[in-house]
């Protein structure tokens, strides 16, 4: 897959629930806009990959369902000019889920137990 980009949502829980939140990690997780376009506005030299780490600390959060946490990497991933994510899950979704996050979202999904449980993201061009 062209442009495949990997990221942790499993270590990604481990580390959010012993960072204290600040005031505009709070902000950006209530207003997941907000914090998306205030950290799409910084592009540097930084990895794509790591630049989506960076941006998926302040704008996910564990406080919210897992579901709208992956739409919103999802969207991250569209800024970024992401068109393939592997996101390691902690656990394999089910039907009603991933259903809610092909209504929320312009892409295909598919899913693998096989060494880890990884959900694969294919984002569709939007027209």
């Amino acid at each position: 897959m062209a442009n495949m980009i990997e990221f942790d949502y499993s270590s990604f829980l481990i580390n959010s629930s012993k960072q204290k939140l600040t005031f505009s990690q709070a902000l950006k997780s209530m207003i997941p806009t907000f914090g998306t376009v205030w950290n799409a506005s910084v592009h540097d030299k930084t990895p794509t990959k790591e630049r989506l780490r960076l941006e998926a600390l302040h704008v996910l959060s564990s406080h919210i369902n897992d579901e709208s946490n992956i739409i919103r990497l999802i969207r991250l991933a569209r800024i970024e000019g992401i068109t393939n994510l592997q996101v390691k899950l902690p656990y394999i979704l089910d039907d009603e889920q991933i259903r809610y996050i092909l209504d929320n979202t312009h892409t295909e999904i598919s899913q693998s137990n096989a060494e880890f449980d990884l959900l694969y993201v294919h984002l569709l061009k939007q027209s």
